[in-house]
């Protein structure tokens, strides 16, 4: 009877709001997308197309708004999904998957029922999400009411089922948040200061004997914030996930993290230093789907570490690990305008240093290695204008991995990264851009070499060349192209060529992706 309600009333309020709609009360909003792939075989590289040799990620959206009340709807269309979109069990597979959603808020009440995206704290406790570059959205069905007073109180209370991937189960997620803002209660204006804490209840009824079917935790949190200097922290403490773990000693160990921020932003400069410490941090939302982890997981624990966006730097990156300790600092200045180090457009100089150890789990016994290093990374940065119309990048990266961390063998790799990344501007919408690259390395397939060539029609049109050539080992190159078109409300993109084997990473998550060759065909449409 409640899944029945779940599915039911967010569609009747979402039929509702269309009807309202086309009578010209409240506003309907839509957007499409779609993104599909024919693929070839390739020789060099090995990549064998699937047997269709075709895949495709299709998603509508529609939201309704009428004052208070709002309701909407999403359809996912896999056809079936790109390589690398879900484990082998789906990725074959032609299926469609749909939320819905209506909410009402009024006089600091907000009620949702359906479909719910929800964060506590960091995220470490409890975080649902979508993010359509790794495939995940592990959005809870359910009912979500909030309820905030004034600037200084929110209260946020949840019940909802977990989704295994093609559809929602009967696992179920329980969990309160709230947060207290000290400084805005006693009007206190020289510094900001918050409490916050949450609790969750995760109940899987198909847990084995033996095993507890629910799986408790909290969070504490404290935000302080003086003069520039912010302060924050939080500790999560939760039953420990069998699934991920295995069941040998560790079985009932409580799943700790603890993680502080300490930054100071001036004028023209700032610092961030953050430090975690993880314990059997994972919580999958379905103990016994370890093919799917990523895909059920309902907390977020990203790495701590530099985000590279430049394809060298980005071939092995680090990903959390179940046990570690560690943290990041991150340095920036901006050199003054006028001055021999900043030109006449100044200069922004940043630099990034991570490190974490931490020890890996012997899938057999489920007992921890001796603590080890996983990841360093040392990072500096510089950009800065020559002249109007000639911006140049400097990038360097320092990056030792533990390749144990992703199944790849034992030593550790170290490599060496260096970009220039030149933009030079033609006219006022014409520019050109180009990346010269080079990773050294005597581990892995040792070096790399890369370049991309990119010329930009400003807002219009992107068109773009680029080449990875293992020169160390495997002496092939992976070269492909880009060409992209903007007009209005639309966006069309076509990718095609050779791309390699390796991880793609969206906000300090990722997923591996198969090497393939062929086109690739993109297209967002919003109203």
């Amino acid at each position: 009877m409640i899944k029945k309600l779940f599915c039911l009333l967010p569609l009747m309020a979402f039929a509702a709001g269309v009807a309202f709609a086309q009578e010209d009360k409240g506003s309907l909003s839509a957007g499409f997308e779609t993104n599909t792939t024919y693929y070839f075989n390739d020789e060099v590289t090995g990549a064998m197309a699937p047997e269709s040799r075709f895949g495709s990620n299709n998603y509508l959206k529609m939201d309704y708004n009428r004052g208070n009340f709002a309701a909407g709807l999403q359809m996912e269309g896999y056809l079936p999904a790109i390589n690398g979109h879900f484990p082998m069990m789906y990725s074959t597979d032609q299926f469609w998957r749909y939320d819905l959603y209506a909410s009402f808020a009024d006089q600091g009440w907000d009620v949702r029922i359906g479909s719910l995206y929800e964060q506590f704290g960091s995220g470490m406790l409890l975080r649902t999400y979508e993010d359509r570059t790794l495939g995940v959205n592990n959005a809870l069905q359910g009912i979500r009411v909030a309820y905030t007073a004034g600037d200084f109180l929110n209260v946020r209370g949840l019940y909802g089922r977990v989704r295994d991937i093609k559809e929602y189960t009967n696992t179920t997620v329980t969990g309160a948040d709230l947060s207290l803002s000290l400084s805005s209660l006693l009007k206190l204006e020289s510094f900001n200061l918050a409490l916050e804490g949450s609790v969750i209840d995760n109940y899987d009824p198909s847990m084995m004997q033996g095993v507890k079917a629910h799986k408790g935790g909290y969070s504490g949190r404290l935000a302080f914030g003086y003069a520039g200097f912010q302060l924050r922290g939080e500790y999560m403490s939760r039953d420990m996930d069998p699934g991920i773990y295995g069941f040998a000693e560790i079985t009932n160990t409580k799943a700790n993290a603890i993680q502080v921020e300490l930054g100071y932003s001036g004028k023209g400069y700032g610092a961030l230093v953050t430090l975690r410490k993880l314990e059997y941090a994972g919580l999958k939302g379905l103990w016994q789907d370890q093919e799917n982890a990523m895909y059920t997981s309902i907390r977020y624990v990203p790495a701590l570490t530099q985000q590279h966006t430049y394809m060298l730097a980005t071939m092995n990156p680090y990903t959390a690990q179940n046990d570690e300790i560690g943290g990041q600092a991150d340095f920036y200045y901006n050199f003054k305008r006028n001055t021999v180090l900043g030109g006449k457009k100044g200069m922004k100089f940043h630099v990034n240093f991570s490190n974490f150890y931490g020890s890996l789990p012997d899938m057999m016994t489920g007992k921890m290695s001796e603590r080890s290093l996983m990841y360093r990374d040392l990072t500096v940065d510089a950009e800065r204008w020559f002249g109007k119309d000639f911006k140049m990048i400097l990038y360097y990266s320092w990056q030792t991995l533990n390749p144990e961390t992703m199944g790849k063998g034992d030593g550790l790799w170290n490599s060496h990264t260096v970009v220039a990344d030149m933009t030079y501007k033609l006219t006022r919408k014409h520019s050109l851009r180009m990346e010269l690259q080079h990773l050294y390395t005597k581990e892995d397939h040792k070096n790399w070499a890369a370049a991309l060539l990119e010329f930009n029609v400003a807002p219009k049109w992107s068109i773009s060349v680029q080449d990875m050539w293992n020169y160390g080992q495997t002496k092939i190159h992976y070269i492909n192209g880009n060409i992209s078109y903007t007009y209005s409300k639309v966006r069309f993109a076509m990718n095609f060529g050779r791309f390699k084997e390796g991880y793609l990473c969206s906000g300090g998550v990722c997923r591996i992706t198969p090497a393939y060759t062929g086109v690739n065909l993109s297209m967002i449409v919003t109203l």
